[in-house]
């Protein structure tokens, strides 16, 4: 799944690049939604009212948080991770959506890195995700610290 899953990532990447659909990792522009605080609008479905932080390497909360959306719908999670303060200081950030297998799915991808400043994602399960947990991994750095972000086994039916 995992070879797949990058094949198909490398496509859409590709294909993004040749209609310009892509801006420029400085040019990200900074999405009204985490700025409100009302749902991403690239995820759609419902937020469960987690936050979920990135750590310090002290531990402490801080640098950013990503959140989950349901859609009953599609059967699919989708999860944002955003810079906290949103103000566009922050590097490399670094959002991977895991399932139970260990397959995942990376923002930016392994094979096109982009040095993201606002937020990445959003990320999608790729699979039905009923009665599936999923868990997010990423990373970002701040003034020359890295907040690593490790959740546990999450929405799980």
């Amino acid at each position: 799944m995992k070879r797949l899953r990058e094949t198909q990532l490398l496509g859409v990447g590709v294909m993004a690049l040749l209609l310009g659909l892509v801006a420029a990792p400085t040019a990200q522009a900074a999405p009204a939604e985490a700025a409100t605080g009302t749902a991403a609008s690239e995820c759609s479905g419902s937020w469960d009212g987690k936050t979920y932080w990135a750590k310090s390497p002290s531990g402490s909360n801080g640098g950013g948080y990503a959140r989950t959306y349901w859609n009953s719908s599609t059967k699919r999670n989708c999860a944002k991770f955003w810079s906290s303060p949103y103000d566009g200081l922050a590097s490399n950030i670094k959002l991977y959506l895991h399932d139970e297998s260990g397959d995942y799915a990376a923002d930016p991808p392994p094979e096109h890195p982009v040095n993201y400043h606002y937020y990445a994602g959003p990320l999608y399960t790729w699979f039905d995700a009923t009665n599936e947990c999923i868990h997010l991994s990423g990373s970002l750095v701040r003034s020359g610290v890295t907040y690593t972000l490790s959740t546990p086994d999450i929405r799980c039916g």
